[in-house]
């Protein structure tokens, strides 16, 4: 949790009606140095029971902050309980103890040294499935209401691991009020959806009425562009309100920069309960850095618990609201991430056959990776991925009339977007994460401010998904960073009229496809570097669709746009090594299209060299190694996955595959030039992609290949169930 406001300013519980003070909600966790006074953990004290509180325990993708409850042990809680006040908790045991005895959870309350037990459960993974997940509970404290009550939490074991501290958790305990009239803040995602395919953005088929029926109580922003063409790096941009080279969440294995703080870290340390309810594992799994500052972040499988794209609209909704009950009486801030329009496109009955052409068995629709043999498959799979899109609109009307039965909807702000959208053939292309053509980083944005203010609005000028940050802060009325801090501005300042409208910035640098695109309202810019290597420049004004490049009549404004393009260019998060043994006289050349910097060449002798030519695109090395004296030369390369050519010569005859070897395994290429290896290689290269690339080749003369990351950065692991994870979602091939 980051630094805000004093927590006892924040949660100290008062007694309803008590000298005339309102009650408040109070969270176990962020409230602990005030309330607990009492604590002991298999031995452990109440200090050090502090120092664990509030640490995130993550039981099967669902993600909670904790206290810790391993047996035998005891924490006494000594506060107010509100009238009709609620204890909502979770318990879990993680997975690595789960073919353990169980342990007995008890919630006791205690007035004038009497105890009573108010609920006991026995979680017992071993012998019930249920209980390999949270389980979670809401224990009526009404009996209790009163000043100056001992609540107790208190767990106990059988054939206890001995002095184990993390075998048992106490999952986001707080005690909740009857009365839910505090700010809430919504952001309602959809991943991959199509703005021009939803009916408030004009689409001919009726997809999405219940979104429309939302925008006429809400802002309609009709070009919102987002900053990525695949999920990850677009959310990246969404929690920080940064652009991609600076979250640099960008590839399959980027972390979110944890350095960075998040939208909910923002709120969550002006008390807010935060809560998240997500279909993608992409931005659920492990290690990944988007549950920062979420009290509750859940990552729901689909059918045999399993992660899966195929998780429906419903489940999200479903968790979602589950959560808004189990904070009622708390300011919260609530992300749902939906994916139903992701590939494969699977839309449940009535809407598999709601729009024509229908599905067959010999077309099915479902992904045009395998199901494209005609041209009326195309139009099979815009008629499936329309009837995913409706589907999730059922499913956002629900959640919206759920809101208006609790009586929140009024007052809540609510924001529904996308993180990007899908191609049909538009540019030739499938799929997303390969351009940034607008059918990819136009997105749907509609805003409802509390009190449907500005209702039935719709806005011309060019706005950023970075701009929904600053937005819910200051429809929260809590202080927004300034730049470079953040690089959007609050969506209000367009409504008062006057805003600036800066260029947009998007990129992409995913599976061997890197381009990076600067849009303003009237035209558009693009650098492509691979497996394209051009520029591009259209004219939205006359050209909506993109279909005509004007780049070589473009002169001044392409090379003013280009140079806001280069300039949000961020490195790889690794350096390219490269070190030749043996004997021989090597003329080695390494090409891209994007430029090779900070150049490192060691123990060069008189007459090797080391050259940067063509304005840092071409590395020229002459190198003579010894026996015993290897050479090697280190560099970086931007952007972030421009791929890197290697030629040249050994002995003055060609190079050959035999003369190179890469990685750990000592790979060989299988001709020349050769693509060095990137972390992410091409979709179609997936052969390299079990190699330990961060390993030098064991031996042998040659020219050697390999990476090294730069200090400070981390990437993700590609373990067995994590590559299961993204072959689900296509991200990774078979």
């Amino acid at each position: 949790m980051r630094a805000g406001l004093p927590l006892a300013v924040l949660l100290t519980p008062l007694l309803a009606g008590a000298c005339g003070r309102p009650a408040k909600p109070v969270d176990l966790v962020r409230g602990a140095a005030d309330v607990l006074k009492e604590a002991s953990v298999v031995g452990r004290d109440r200090p050090w029971v502090l120092t664990q509180s509030g640490k995130s325990i993550r039981i099967n993708d669902l993600v909670r902050s904790t206290l810790p409850a391993a047996p035998p042990s005891r924490l006494r809680f000594t506060l107010d309980i509100p009238r009709r006040a609620r204890l909502s908790l979770a318990c879990g045991i993680p997975k690595e103890f789960a073919d353990q005895p169980g342990v007995e959870f008890m919630v006791k309350a205690a007035r004038a040294g009497h105890e009573q037990t108010l609920w006991r459960e026995l979680i017992d993974p071993l012998s019930r499935p249920a209980h390999l997940r949270w389980v979670a509970a809401e224990v009526d404290l009404s009996a209790y209401a009163g000043p100056g009550v001992d609540l107790i939490l208190e767990t106990r074991g059988f054939e206890e691991t001995a002095g184990e501290p993390r075998r048992a958790f106490w999952g986001s305990p707080a005690i909740t009020l009857p009365v839910d009239d505090q700010p809430l803040a919504i952001v309602y995602l959809v991943d991959t959806l199509r703005a021009d395919h939803t009916t408030p953005y004009g689409y001919e088929r009726d997809t999405t009425p219940e979104l429309a029926g939302f925008a006429r109580d809400g802002v309609v922003f009709d070009a919102a562009i987002a900053h990525a063409s695949w999920t990850k790096p677009s959310i990246a941009s969404l929690f920080t309100s940064q652009l991609p080279g600076r979250h640099r969440a960008v590839q399959l294995r980027d972390p979110l920069d944890a350095g960075l703080v998040t939208l909910a870290e923002m709120v969550q340390a002006k008390g807010f309960a935060t809560g998240a309810a997500i279909a993608n594992s992409v931005i659920y799994s492990a290690g990944g850095g988007f549950d920062q500052g979420f009290d509750v972040f859940a990552g729901l499988h689909g059918a045999g618990n399993k992660p899966s794209k195929l998780v429906p609209a419903a489940g999200v909704v479903d968790a979602a609201l589950e959560w808004l009950d189990s904070r009622r009486g708390f300011p919260r801030f609530l992300y749902l991430h939906t994916m139903d329009p992701h590939v494969p496109y699977a839309p449940p009955p009535p809407f598999a056959r709601k729009y024509e052409p229908h599905p067959t068995p010999e077309h099915p629709g479902v992904d045009p990776r395998t199901d494209y043999k005609e041209p009326l498959d195309r139009e099979r799979m815009v008629a499936q991925y329309d009837g995913d899109v409706a589907y999730g609109d059922q499913e956002f009307g629900r959640f919206l009339r759920e809101l208006k039965a609790r009586g929140l909807y009024e007052r809540a702000l609510i924001v529904f977007l996308a993180d990007h959208g899908e191609e049909f053939l538009d540019h030739a292309g499938w799929l997303h994460g390969r351009s940034v053509f607008d059918e990819l980083i136009r997105i749907p944005l509609i805003v409802k401010f509390p009190g449907n203010r500005h209702a039935g609005q719709r806005v011309a000028q060019q706005v950023q998904e970075a701009d929904v940050l600053p937005s819910v802060l200051e429809t929260l009325g809590l202080p927004v960073p300034e730049p470079p801090a953040i690089v959007g501005r609050p969506l209000q300042a367009v409504l008062r009229g006057g805003a600036p409208e800066p260029p947009a910035v998007a990129e992409i640098s995913h599976r061997g496809f890197v381009a990076h695109g600067m849009r303003t309202n009237r035209d558009k810019y693009v650098q492509r570097f691979s497996p394209q290597q051009d520029e591009l420049y259209f004219d939205l004004v006359r050209d909506p669709r993109e279909r005509t490049n004007r780049i070589d009549g473009a002169g001044e404004r392409a090379r003013t746009l280009r140079a806001g393009v280069e300039a949000a260019m961020v490195a790889n998060p690794f350096r390219h090594t490269l070190r030749v043994s043996g004997t021989g006289e090597y003329a080695l050349t390494l090409k891209t299209h994007g430029w090779i910097e900070g150049v490192e060449a060691l123990a060069l002798d008189g007459g090797e060299r080391s050259s940067l030519e063509a304005n840092g695109r071409r590395l020229e090395l002459r190198l003579r190694p010894r026996p015993g004296a290897p050479r090697e030369v280190s560099f970086g390369v931007r952007p972030q996955g421009a791929p890197v050519w290697l030629d040249g010569t050994r002995q003055g005859r060609p190079l050959r595959p035999a003369d190179v070897l890469v990685a750990r395994e000592g790979l060989r290429p299988q001709a020349l030039p050769y693509r060095i290896p990137d972390l992410e290689p091409p979709a179609e290269g997936e052969d390299q992609t079990s190699a330990n690339l961060f390993a030098a080749p064991a031996g042998g003369a040659g020219v050697h290949l390999w990476l090294t990351l730069v200090p400070g950065r981390r990437l993700l692991e590609l373990d067995t169930e994590t590559r299961e994870r993204l072959k689900a979602l296509g991200y990774v091939g078979n």
